[in-house]
């Protein structure tokens, strides 16, 4: 497979995992409301993934208090360990890879495939201004501000990483559409190879639309760009005190055929994170924490010294978040009504070729196909049975370079990675 080093899954592997979540919810005035999620996690019969009982392991997923018209009507606060999505979650969506790529594990080292962590949630105080109808003026606006300590590191020491923003959005009845200008900023105090750096600041600035423009036809963009200085990124390579410029991009459009049997609906996508090529470490986008992830492999393959997900056998390969154009194709159906199929076909592209050590140092561009199908079947109104298959093709920045022993430097990523997921979800 595509995968070498610490943290990745082998050949053949075959596991159980379960994922159980208690939740409690309070009105406990007329305008403030709590919130508690309880989650264990567990690989079925492994006593151990770093040491510990997984049976033990119920902690906090998400905590978290509402507090509606505070000061004056308009104002909500919610102020704990809770769920941010802004738009479709392409820049910030979800403390995934925060959690995973800065702790090296999901927060209880619980699983094996720390993507299905349950624990996504940020820690932080949110915000949410409604404009509606202040002064009278009617504007269709919302203004949503964030405050995210994604990294405590040392409590004793200025060294924590904290994200804070602002959103405007408005929705509009024509072509019921809306639209978001947003600035988000990343303060990065941690140490950089052990030593303390100077602070790095990353700043987001994006703006992103969609729209119905017929029955059943949705198409949306967003465009972001990047500035600032960095002090440690997810790639590892980065300097402390890097400059930093990048851009990143989604466009999209699919169409359901509502009146045709089966409703089956078609659609197209680009997603684009920018290079940037210094010293042949191709790096230029830096993933904050987004929450939009559309495929099951390419997705959480990172740089081949990086753990957490599954590190690529190839050195100079960047991760899925950065460095890269994805082309997609999909669509879906439903054969029954209690039923839905759904399958993706992905290409993906460096933006900036890569140029691996080895025999071959010629530079390559093609990562490689990925093809994702998913079904959803409501077994009853409170069970859901689910399947993913995912297979991914490697493309020539695997193929065109010479093995060495381990596969680790030089390549050796010929074969073909494939995911097959079986799911069984009670809510009640």
């Amino acid at each position: 497979d595509l995968t070498s080093g610490s943290g990745a899954l082998d050949d053949g592997d075959a596991f159980v995992m379960s994922t159980l979540g208690l939740n409690v919810a309070a009105d406990l005035t007329e305008n403030v409301s709590a919130f508690v999620r309880l989650a264990n996690e567990d690989d079925w019969g492994a006593s151990t993934v770093t040491g510990a009982n997984d049976d033990a392991n119920v902690s906090l997923s998400q905590g978290y208090v509402t507090l509606k018209e505070l000061f004056y009507a308009p104002l909500t606060v919610k102020l704990g360990r809770q769920p941010i999505v802004w738009g479709r979650g392409f820049v910030l969506g979800s403390n995934l890879l925060p959690n995973i790529l800065n702790g090296g594990d999901d927060l209880n080292s619980a699983i094996a495939p720390n993507e299905f962590t349950d624990f996504t949630a940020f820690d932080a105080l949110r915000a949410t201004l409604d404009l509606s109808n202040v002064g009278g003026m009617s504007l269709p606006l919302t203004a949503d501000y964030v405050y995210i300590i994604l990294d405590e590191n040392t409590i004793t020491e200025g060294d924590d990483t904290r994200v804070q923003g602002i959103n405007l959005s408005a929705k509009f009845d024509q072509l019921n559409s809306e639209a978001e200008l947003y600035f988000l900023n990343k303060f990065d105090q941690s140490p950089a190879g052990g030593v303390r750096a100077e602070d790095g600041s990353v700043s987001t600035l994006g703006l992103r639309g969609s729209a119905q423009p017929a029955e059943g036809c949705s198409v949306w963009a967003e465009l972001a760009y990047q500035f600032g200085t960095t002090v440690t990124d997810f790639e590892v390579i980065q300097a402390s005190g890097t400059g930093h410029s990048a851009w990143a991009a989604n466009l999209g459009a699919d169409h359901t055929f509502k009146n045709v049997a089966t409703t089956p609906h078609v659609g197209a996508e680009w997603r684009f994170y920018s290079g940037n090529d210094s010293d042949g470490a191709a790096l230029g986008w830096s993933a904050i924490a987004p929450g939009y992830f559309t495929t099951a492999l390419r997705e959480f393959q990172t740089r081949s010294t990086v753990t957490g997900f599954y590190p690529n056998s190839q050195a100079g390969v960047t991760s899925g978040q950065t460095n890269q154009h994805e082309l997609a194709l999909f669509g879906g159906l439903k054969p029954l009504e209690d039923l839905d199929v759904n399958s993706r076909l992905s290409w993906f592209v460096l933006d900036v070729p890569a140029r691996a050590p080895g025999a071959n140092p010629k530079r390559n561009s093609f990562v490689g196909t990925e093809w994702d199908t998913q079904l959803k079947y409501d077994y009853t109104d409170d069970v859901q049975l689910g399947f993913i298959y995912a297979l991914f093709l490697p493309g020539n920045v695997f193929r065109n370079t010479a093995a060495t022993a381990g596969g680790t430097t030089g390549g050796g990523g010929r074969s073909t990675p494939q995911e097959l997921v079986t799911t069984v979800s009670v809510k009640f």
